[in-house]
């Protein structure tokens, strides 16, 4: 395109965005639901944009105090709506509301929550919902929440927000919503959910994992060397009792291998998720877990046996844990507290404990040989196929990460503190059922 003609085009635009702040401005038939999804059109305009969205939200205010639950319930339309179409994306309520609270903040998570509640309201998700769902539902905190006009009164009525805040946060919370892009759809979404819940399955409760991921945090906090041995000696047989019952089961249900492989989505908090990522990734590859990165939600997606997927994300909520300790033991100079040092830091801890633990599993894997002779070979060669089958059918195109290194003293520190992880957990029993 010609600069003449991308000026001609910028002009019209221009005018017609000066037209339409006018129509924003004079013309009061406009209906409130035409006035919000003009605000959400350009909720992060700037200049002439930003003109049309003040005269937005001052006419919705001034609605509002004349009919507040019109208002609400013509927004109360979109929230619905950017709800219902986000998760037929194949978007689970704990990833929606880690990726608000992770680009948006407090306040519009909250919101969020809400919504998330007045689906669930909306589409009995309590008695139709897979049990994963109704898990997150209980994790993300309990709302009453009827419908998303509801959800918004209330909001409105307990956030600390200016009229005009208020608004501001809501449109822009809908416009990012309604622009998030799809995932792989790892339950049925809403759309495919039966009448009543599928009956469970037959597998140790997640309350096991629960007890073991406390006591492993008891025993990474505590300054007692004789207490953390003895929750860690806890946890171990309790992960030991766990896998072997996984194994019974999957014994007894002559299923076949691929038809076992199952996946998940973890969140990656900030700061440093990249770091992180690439922890969890090192656990993953030598645990029989295939994963991928999703930078832009930080998401990541974990495919494997599911007691192999459980252990994997046991083993990193515990490694995470001592990672942020050895990071603050690190030093508390300002050298060591730059943003440099500690991201290189986390990326040399994961590098390294990445190498420990693959020499951990080939000990493991010469002690299990010397159990079942060369029987362990085609078992463990089967798993590894099936999962890569599953895999390569949910991402057929992936992109290998590659990291940086910006801070020698960082990475030198990081390698050195992942020396003294503990990687046990009761691994090397498992392996070995």
């Amino acid at each position: 395109m010609s600069r003449n003609n991308r000026r001609r085009r910028a002009s019209r635009q221009r005018n017609q965005l000066h037209n339409h702040a006018a129509h924003t401005r004079e013309d009061p038939r406009q209906s409130t639901y035409d006035l919000i999804r003009t605000g959400i059109a350009c909720r992060t305009g700037r200049g002439a944009e930003s003109l049309v969205l003040s005269r937005v939200i001052t006419q919705l205010i001034r609605r509002e105090t004349v009919s507040a639950a019109a208002v609400a319930g013509d927004i109360g339309l979109f929230v619905d709506d950017s709800i219902d179409q986000v998760f037929s994306l194949g978007w689970q309520p704990a990833e929606l509301v880690h990726v608000v609270r992770r680009e948006l903040g407090a306040s519009p998570t909250r919101l969020t929550i809400d919504l998330v509640h007045a689906h669930a309201h909306r589409t009995s998700a309590r008695t139709s919902a897979p049990s994963a769902w109704v898990g997150q539902l209980d994790e993300s905190g309990c709302t009453t929440s009827a419908s998303g006009a509801d959800a918004f009164t209330q909001w409105r009525l307990t956030e600390d927000h200016s009229a005009s805040d208020g608004w501001a946060a809501v449109l822009t919370m809908i416009g990012f919503i309604n622009r998030l892009g799809p995932l792989t759809p790892l339950m049925p979404v809403p759309t495919e959910w039966g009448a009543t819940v599928t009956a469970p399955s037959n597998k140790p409760d997640s309350k096991v994992l629960n007890t073991i991921r406390g006591l492993l945090a008891k025993a990474e906090s505590t300054s007692y060397a004789a207490e953390a041995e003895a929750l860690s000696a806890k946890a171990q047989d309790l992960m030991t009792r766990y896998a072997i019952d996984n194994a019974v089961i999957d014994a007894r249900e002559h299923m076949s291998l691929t038809d076992q492989v199952s996946s998940r989505r973890l969140l990656i908090e900030n700061p440093y998720p990249e770091a992180k990522s690439s922890l969890l990734q090192a656990v993953s590859r030598v645990n029989g877990v295939r994963s991928i990165w999703l930078k832009d939600y930080g998401l990541i997606t974990i495919v494997g046996m599911p007691v192999d997927l459980d252990l994997c994300d046991l083993l990193f909520t515990s490694l995470l844990v001592q990672s942020a300790r050895a990071l603050t033991e690190a030093g508390s100079d300002a050298d060591s507290r730059i943003p440099s040092f500690r991201r290189s830091f986390l990326l040399a801890y994961a590098s390294r404990i990445g190498e420990r633990l693959a020499q951990a599993r080939e000990h493991a894997a010469r002690a299990a040989s010397g159990d079942y002779g060369t029987a362990l070979v085609p078992i463990m060669t089967e798993r590894t196929e099936a999962v890569s089958t599953v895999f390569d059918e949910l991402f057929p195109a992936t992109t290998p990460v590659k990291h940086s290194i910006t801070n020698t003293r960082g990475w030198v520190a990081g390698r050195v503190a992942a020396e003294t992880a503990d990687l046990t957990g009761g691994r090397e029993k498992i392996d070995r059922r």
